[in-house]
């Protein structure tokens, strides 16, 4: 088992930081993965920007982030349309989101964000386009500096 970073993204990615999930209920879908199967979670968080409203989830330092729409026009929204609830992208921690951008561009990886934007839970964020990835979307995200 290969436990390296994708060539293309070598350089950039720190670590897996999330995965996120596209759900259409936010309370029903908390009731499976924090009261079934025992994740921490914490409050829901609203995230103007994405209009969806976002669940994290621990299982120890694992975190799972559950994506609602909170509007028609959401991104999640036309997701659940087309592809139904599920695994809706993977996301990469780096140390800095603009010069990950930055890299990931030099080396031939179409991005949808080509600056940082505001993420939940005060992350900055990028995605990168799934047709540069094999068929998945993929998110880096730069963590809040610890106050």
């Amino acid at each position: 088992m290969s436990t390296t970073t994708p060539r293309a993204l070598e350089g950039i990615v720190q670590g897996l930081h999330h995965v996120a999930i596209a759900v259409r209920d936010l309370d029903e879908a908390r009731k499976a993965y924090e009261g079934a199967l025992g994740l921490a979670a914490s409050e829901p968080e609203f995230v103007p920007d994405q209009k969806v409203r976002v669940l994290v989830l621990y299982a120890g330092t694992q975190r799972i982030e559950l994506v609602e729409p909170a509007s028609p026009d959401s991104p999640i929204t036309r997701f659940l349309e087309t592809r139904g609830p599920g695994i809706h992208h993977i996301a990469w921690k780096v140390a800095d989101c603009a010069r990950a951008i930055a890299a990931a561009k030099q080396k031939g990886l179409r991005m949808i964000d080509d600056a940082p934007r505001p993420g939940s839970h005060h992350t900055t964020i990028a995605f990168v386009h799934p047709k540069a990835t094999g068929g998945v979307l993929m998110e880096l995200v730069e963590d809040p500096p610890h106050k």
